[in-house]
C-alpha cells in the first residue's frame, strides 16, 4: 500500500477517478533500487507492472551470445512491463536502475481484479500498449532502413528534451543498434559540424533544426 497522494503527482494517472486511484493505491507496493540494479530479468515470470516515480530504467533484450539490444529508456512518470499480464508470458526484457530509482508495482495477481472493478485503467493500460507498439514499429524501421547518423540524430532529439541527452557513448550505441566506436565518430563529426556539443556523459544539441534534418536521411 502507498499513500494515494503519491499518485497525483503522475500525471500518467490523472485520468483515472479519484475511487480508481485509491483502489489503485492499496495494492500498490513502494520500491526502491540503486544504480545498476535489477528491477526483473527477461523471460522471468513476472512480479507485475512497473510505474516509475523517480529516475532512469534501461529496458533492454538479451541475446544468447550476450549482446543486448537496449528497447526503451523509461522515465519518471512511465510504466512498463504491462504486456505479460495479459498474455501470460514471461518478462520480456531485463530492467536495469541507471540511477536511483523509486518505483510502484502493481502485483499481478491484484491487476485483473482492478480492472474488472475500475474499466478506466484497462482503458490507460490499452493505451500504453499502443504507445509502445508504435515506438517498436519506429525502432524497427529505423534499424532496417536509416543510417547510424540518422538514427542517433533522432535519438538525440528525443532524449535532449531539456536540451541535453545524458547517456554514456555505450549507451547511444545500445539504443542505435550499433558499436561505440561508430557512434564516437558520428558524434565527432556532428560537433564539428556544429549540431551538438560533446560533455563527459552528456550530449548537448546546439542546432535542433539541423538535427531534424539529419534524423530524415535514410
Amino acid at each position: 500500500m502507498v499513500p494515494v497522494e503519491i499518485l497525483r503527482t503522475i500525471p500518467l494517472l490523472h485520468s483515472l477517478p479519484a475511487d480508481a486511484r485509491a483502489a489503485l493505491a492499496r495494492v500498490l507496493q513502494d520500491r526502491h533500487y540503486r544504480p545498476g540494479h535489477y528491477l526483473m530479468h527477461q523471460d522471468d515470470v513476472p512480479e507485475g507492472l512497473f510505474i516509475l516515480c523517480e529516475g532512469r530504467v534501461r529496458l533492454a533484450r538479451v541475446r544468447p551470445d550476450g549482446r543486448e539490444q537496449v528497447v526503451r529508456m523509461v522515465g519518471a512518470g512511465e510504466l512498463f512491463n504491462a504486456e505479460p499480464l495479459f498474455d501470460g508470458g514471461t518478462n520480456p526484457f531485463s530492467a536495469r536502475a541507471m540511477s536511483p530509482v523509486h518505483a510502484l508495482l502493481l502485483p499481478t495477481r491484484d491487476l485483473m481484479a482492478l480492472i474488472g472493478a475500475h474499466p478506466p485503467l484497462a482503458l490507460l493500460l490499452l493505451r500504453e500498449l499502443n504507445a509502445r507498439q508504435r515506438e517498436l514499429m519506429l525502432l524497427l524501421e529505423d534499424l532496417r532502413f536509416r543510417s547510424v547518423r540518422a538514427r542517433l540524430a533522432r535519438l538525440l532529439l528525443h532524449e535532449a528534451r531539456d536540451g541535453a541527452a545524458t547517456m554514456t557513448q555505450q549507451e547511444l550505441a545500445e539504443r542505435a543498434g550499433t558499436v561505440r566506436e561508430i557512434v564516437g565518430r558520428t558524434l565527432r563529426d556532428m560537433q564539428e559540424a556544429g549540431l551538438v556539443r560533446l560533455l563527459r556523459g552528456q550530449v548537448t544539441v546546439l542546432d535542433p533544426v539541423r538535427l531534424q534534418q539529419a534524423a530524415e536521411q535514410e
